[in-house]
């Protein structure tokens, strides 16, 4: 399904832009003079972990303009992160769903709302979405920034170049350039409130636990095909418990209990592993992972949560590639083959299907627990 919207995608935008080069469609002169920046849109529907790499950025973007509204779109499966950004004045939520036709109506009445709220900035941080830069284009702010794709950049005033060999932190970084906003990035420390700390002290202490691993084994509904093996992730943890007794907490979204239960059916001593899947809100979860001795995670964004938490990490990557979506602490492991079919997620604006039954990702518990202990736990 995700494929067939990413091609509607492609192939819609393809259209228009074809038939606005065809009548010789001109971008508008960006030294044109505009009127002062009062009202800000930034967009970025997908991934948690993409927002986190943004968070800092907004912050930056508040203090050029701080008398600006700063206004953001997200996917409303990322409802309660934001929230917390004290320079984001508000969040409008785009409803995820499959259904065509529901999503070109929320399209049509959110172009409607912010034509005519006048918006005089705005920044769309997708990397490969045709549609959200038609979208940036109807909205007719007098200044908008976005990546050049192959047929992005006649809609924006100021294309900027999507250099598939940076990192994404710099993608994103060079997105505000164009204001005059040069900076070297560095994650923003996250922290929980008072109440998301107690709870998971809470939960800790109910469940007698002192030392811990946190195993994230699922990732974003756009592409599961970035997941390690399960029964992998099963092995990993006994390795993990007979030979250091640390408890391990699996974390993830309701969706996912069912893959955390087959994983946990796997792992002989139940009174070390534990399942808080869909039991955190997303700052609890972060309170979880400042009290772990490390992350074992997918290409998601629990890697970027827990870097910028100075946190050990251990992360595989596959269908996805580390130079592009790393996490910037150096106390992480990564685990990559660097297949020739690798990248494989957007590729041609849709995730390919695997014919190797993905091998990429087939990195032995044993070889994995071995570098844990050398790198973590000095051994």
């Amino acid at each position: 399904m995700f494929n067939h919207l990413r091609r509607l995608d492609y192939f819609i935008s393809k259209a228009i832009f074809i038939f606005l080069d065809t009548f010789k469609y001109k971008l508008p002169d960006r030294n044109q003079k505009t009127k002062p920046v009062r009202k800000i849109l930034c967009i970025k529907l997908w991934g948690l972990g993409n927002l986190v790499i943004i968070y800092p950025l907004l912050y930056k973007l508040k203090e050029k303009f701080p008398g600006a509204q700063l206004t953001f779109l997200t996917f409303n499966l990322n409802r309660g992160f934001l929230e917390n950004n004290q320079s984001v004045d508000r969040i409008v939520y785009f409803e995820f769903t499959k259904n065509i036709f529901y999503i070109f109506i929320q399209f049509i009445n959110l172009v409607i709302k912010f034509k005519k709220e006048q918006i005089d900035l705005l920044i769309n941080f997708e990397t490969f979405n045709n549609t959200s830069a038609l979208f940036s284009y109807l909205i007719q702010s007098p200044i908008r920034i976005g990546l050049n794709n192959k047929y992005e950049r006649i809609f924006y005033t100021h294309p900027i170049c999507n250099n598939n060999t940076e990192h994404i932190s710099s993608i994103f970084s060079n997105l505000l350039r164009p204001l005059d906003i040069n900076l070297e990035y560095n994650y923003f420390t996250l922290k929980g409130s008072k109440e998301n700390k107690n709870r998971i002290d809470n939960i800790l202490h109910n469940f007698g636990i002192d030392k811990f691993v946190c195993i994230h084994p699922g990732t974003s509904e756009n592409f599961k095909g970035k997941r390690y093996f399960k029964d992998y992730f099963s092995e990993l943890s006994n390795l993990i418990i007979n030979r250091y007794d640390y408890s391990i907490i699996f974390t993830g979204t309701k969706k996912e209990k069912d893959l955390i239960t087959y994983i946990i059916k796997k792992c002989p001593i139940k009174n070390k592993v534990f399942d808080l899947s869909g039991n955190l809100t997303i700052w609890e979860f972060i309170e979880l992972l400042r009290k772990s001795l490390l992350l074992i995670s997918n290409d998601s964004a629990p890697v970027h949560i827990a870097a910028s938490l100075g946190i050990n990490i251990v992360v595989f990557y596959g269908a996805t590639v580390p130079q592009r979506y790393k996490p910037l602490n150096k106390n992480s492991l990564i685990f990559y083959k660097n297949f020739h079919c690798s990248p494989c997620v957007g590729i041609d604006y849709k995730n390919k299907h695997c014919k190797n039954k993905y091998k990429c990702l087939d990195f032995f518990p044993q070889e994995v627990f071995y570098k844990i202990s050398e790198k973590f736990f000095n051994e």
